[in-house]
């Protein structure tokens, strides 16, 4: 059917310059795909694959390898996350797999300071009340003595060269108070420092001084202490310094407090 009212046109009939008329709409599925002419532009059919050797993958389906580990990167690495080559497990720097020794103890204070819970007449005890004053005794003879036998000599020779009152007598009684001072520094305070703890009185009836944190033998500036106290401790014949000890906990005279020391049984 051709003219006007024809579904497609003028045909090769209608006198229209003989210019075929378009096909019936059941020639469309019958063109290639690959087919090109009106309608197509020259162009390749949508979604059929392009001319040469370079083709994309289908569009929505995985690129190969995409989401898949590359390389074998995914698995771990020579052990990864676990000590590598014994570092971490068992490694120790030099000096370092132990505490020093005495790490964390102050020196001296690995056992109770000295004194503390020895019974009474056992080595360590400061109930020795009665034989230190037995051994200030002693001591005091050591310094006495000599000063009898320098005053007696000095007094004797002062009377026959210038009567008692001259310049003999002056230097004799200068000499006694030498003797004393420097004896009882020496018997109270030199002579214990370098004779573990130990005035000579002490070492003959068996007491020692000690230092009271440690139990060790207290230095010369802790016996002068000690020695200049005396002063103090031996008021009234002594009568001081024994009250004291007697009512003290530990046995300690005004001496021993200060300088931090004990008299123990040795």
């Amino acid at each position: 059917m051709s003219g006007p009212g024809a579904p497609y046109g003028y045909g090769p009939a209608d006198g229209q310059g003989g210019a075929p008329s378009y096909g019936p709409p059941g020639d469309y599925p019958a063109q290639s795909s690959t087919a090109s002419g009106p309608g197509t532009g020259g162009q390749p059919a949508y979604g059929a694959p392009s001319s040469g050797s370079y083709a994309q993958p289908g569009y929505g389906a995985p690129q190969p390898g995409y989401g898949a580990p590359q390389g074998g990167y995914a698995p771990p690495q020579g052990g990864y996350g676990a000590p590598q080559g014994g570092y971490g497990a068992g490694y120790s720097a030099p000096g370092y797999s132990q505490q020093p020794p005495g790490y964390g103890q102050a020196p001296g204070y690995a056992q109770q300071p000295a004194g503390y819970g020895v019974p009474a007449g056992a080595p360590g005890s400061v109930e020795v009340v009665g034989l230190r004053v037995g051994q200030y005794l002693l001591d005091a003879v050591c310094i006495v003595v000599p000063l009898l036998v320098v005053a007696f000599v000095g007094g004797f020779l002062g009377a026959m060269i210038d009567g008692g009152y001259g310049f003999v007598s002056l230097l004799v009684n200068l000499v006694v108070w030498v003797i004393a001072l420097g004896g009882s520094f020496g018997v109270y305070a030199w002579w214990p420092s370098t004779h573990g703890g130990q005035t000579p009185g002490m070492g003959w009836l068996g007491l020692k001084i000690v230092r009271e944190s440690d139990g060790g033998v207290p230095s010369l500036g802790e016996c002068a202490l000690r020695w200049v106290l005396l002063i103090v401790d031996g008021a009234f014949a002594g009568i001081v310094g024994l009250i004291i000890m007697s009512t003290s906990q530990r046995k300690q005279r005004l001496g021993d407090m200060a300088a931090h020391t004990l008299v123990v049984k040795a």
